[in-house]
């Protein structure tokens, strides 16, 4: 029962976030002022670009837009996924693949790295 629960909360922001996307209110989102003002990218520039492009369902925009982002999104469905499948069973499957601590660290690396790279190139 709690499976559904979640999956209808799911179900519900993600169409919620379609409709955003989809209108005009992301016009009004304003322009990253790191890129405006200093012409550097931050560490999330592109990261509304790709979520409107996964939504859209253009993978490789979103890609490009930002690949931690799009590498990001897909880890969290995975994990999502298997999360609501251990939810209900005994004997719990791939949890390898939950959040620990240094995952966190990893990412924070990671996006330093692509944010020195991305201003580089």
């Amino acid at each position: 029962m709690k499976t559904i629960k979640i999956l209808v909360i799911e179900v519900t922001l993600f169409i919620l976030l379609k409709i955003f996307i989809n209108s005009q209110i992301i016009q009004i989102i304003p322009e990253c002022i790191a890129y405006k003002y200093l012409h550097i990218y931050c560490p999330s520039c592109g990261g509304t670009r790709c979520i409107a492009n996964i939504l859209s369902g253009n993978f490789i925009q979103a890609f490009k837009n930002h690949s931690i982002f799009f590498i990001s999104i897909i880890y969290l469905m995975i994990f999502n996924i298997v999360y609501l499948i251990n939810l209900n069973r005994k004997d719990k499957i791939l949890t390898f693949i939950y959040p620990r601590y240094y995952h966190a660290i990893i990412f924070g690396i990671l996006v330093a790295i692509y944010t020195i790279f991305r201003n580089i190139y």
